[in-house]
């Protein structure tokens, strides 16, 4: 599993899952193209300090435009898109009833409508060339009823990005293009450690529900990341893939 002369480009990758991909990526030789809304371009440079091939590129993913001005400029300087990960995401925590429209909005411009406008664009390219492969970052939300935390935005969205591998995997199928999702468990990023210090009881349910009793370690999801934008995961297309440690076997 090795990504020499191999370019791939990551949504949401300045921090947490993403920023882990991208050194897993890096690490097996990649050329990593960095997309987020703040951060990226420190993001590369830290990758560029270690020896690593990186760059950075402020992008918002709620504009289309944007996002297929973003992935074009990527085809033109480095001739062709590889693989692709979708992971920019957003999370606000709000029961049901109090969800108000904004906030719906306001998650799904990013986890959904995002998501979109990032798969098509890359699609657009790969599609023409005859391969690449795409990974859409779902979540155990998007399969169960996870607690203590209530985010039915998220949730809904992240179930909804998992459906849209299935079809769009299948859509593409006999072009070369391959399209699956990753579904992470609880996974010990700087995000999840703040809630941590601010909130342990939460921290402490998940562990409970988690079957080894630990928080995922980022790198652990980026190798699962890592495998189905590789050759040695051809054979799996359309997938939602759960790198959750057991937690959805509950």
């Amino acid at each position: 599993m090795e990504f020499s002369g191999k370019t791939i480009a990551i949504t949401g990758g300045a921090r947490g899952i993403g920023n882990a991909i991208a050194h897993t990526i890096c690490r097996l030789g990649g050329h990593v193209v960095i997309a987020d809304l703040s951060g990226a371009a420190e993001a590369a440079a830290a990758l560029q300090a270690e020896g690593y091939s990186a760059e950075g590129h402020v992008v918002d993913v709620t504009k289309s435009d944007v996002v297929d001005a973003f992935i074009d400029g990527v085809v033109q300087a480095r001739g062709a898109i590889d693989g692709f990960v979708a992971n920019a995401a957003y999370a606000n925590s709000n029961a049901m009833l109090d969800h108000s429209d904004d906030e719906w909005r306001g998650v799904m411009s990013v986890n959904l409508d995002g998501v979109f406008y990032s798969v098509r664009a890359a699609g657009r390219h790969m599609t023409k060339a005859g391969a690449g492969a795409i990974v859409i970052i779902s979540s155990i939300a998007g399969v169960k009823a996870v607690r203590p935390e209530l985010h039915a935005a998220y949730d809904v969205s992240k179930a909804a990005v998992a459906h849209m591998a299935r079809v769009v995997g299948v859509e593409w199928a006999k072009t070369g293009v391959r399209v699956n999702a990753v579904g992470p468990g609880y996974t010990e990023t700087e995000m999840l450690k703040s809630v941590g210090i601010e909130h342990p009881e939460v921290v402490e349910k998940w562990l409970e529900d988690m079957p080894s009793g630990a928080l995922l370690q980022p790198p652990e999801v980026a190798n699962v990341v890592a495998f189905l934008l590789s050759p040695l995961s051809s054979a799996i297309n359309g997938q939602l893939v759960m790198a959750d440690g057991g937690y959805s076997s509950f």
